[in-house]
């Protein structure tokens, strides 16, 4: 006897982000930045194993980044994905624009530019010549984040390939911290998961910057490459 209330069962309504993998050894120490750099062999295996463990999910749509190194990602989760979900490339998910400074050695710019790399770390509003801000990438990025957030079905799971700071960005806009960006983890190809209550739209991280287990080091003792 007594009262039993229903059950109460949330409806979520999750994006999976999803950082590009390692790119090509000579951009490493480069600012890169929006430059279209294509991935490394290890870069495509760690994307090849992000979108395996990115199965997990029934994922309905994937939205990527218009440079190569998100979109082989982003077409690797389809691949994965027994439904084939649909792709959409999306211009305003591209990573930050570092305009002049961009493929140009950090050495050089510093010697150039002195103190500029450390403006552009701590200074959300400073800009690159002919680049673009930290607030003009939050901007865009977020716009686009809510959008896709709309175009959602309640209840659906949908995965965003980009990059670093595009994931920071949408990452810190759920915590509530955007100028806190720059202090969240985002491995390469890690995966970070939102997840939105549909009935109040209250959006929470259920994890953040979550590495994949290469196939590599899936049979070998120790950390994956990287740890």
């Amino acid at each position: 006897q007594g009262f039993h209330p229903m059950r109460s069962t949330r409806v979520l309504t999750r994006l999976l982000l999803i950082r590009h993998g390692q790119v090509i050894p000579p951009a490493v120490d480069c600012l890169y930045g929006g430059m279209d750099v294509p991935l490394s062999e290890l870069g495509k295996q760690q994307a090849i194993a992000a979108a395996a463990e990115a199965n997990a999910l029934r994922i309905s749509h994937v939205y990527s980044s218009p440079l190569s190194r998100a979109v082989f990602g982003a077409e690797k989760v389809v691949e994965a994905q027994s439904s084939r979900p649909g792709l959409s490339i999306e211009r305003d998910l591209r990573e930050v624009d570092r305009g002049a400074w961009g493929g140009r050695p950090r050495t050089e710019i510093e010697l150039e530019a002195p103190g500029g790399l450390a403006r552009l770390k701590a200074d959300p509003e400073f800009r690159p010549p002919g680049g673009e801000s930290m607030r003009e990438l939050r901007n865009r990025v977020i716009a686009t984040y809510e959008r896709i957030v709309r175009a959602t079905p309640p209840g659906e799971t949908v995965a965003v390939v980009s990059h670093m700071h595009v994931t920071r960005a949408i990452v810190a806009h759920v915590l509530g911290e955007p100028e806190r960006d720059g202090e969240i983890e985002i491995p390469l190809a890690s995966s970070s998961l939102v997840e939105i209550d549909a009935a109040t739209g209250v959006a929470t991280m259920a994890y953040i910057g979550r590495e994949p287990v290469l196939e590599s080091a899936r049979d070998s003792v120790g950390n994956a490459w990287g740890g």
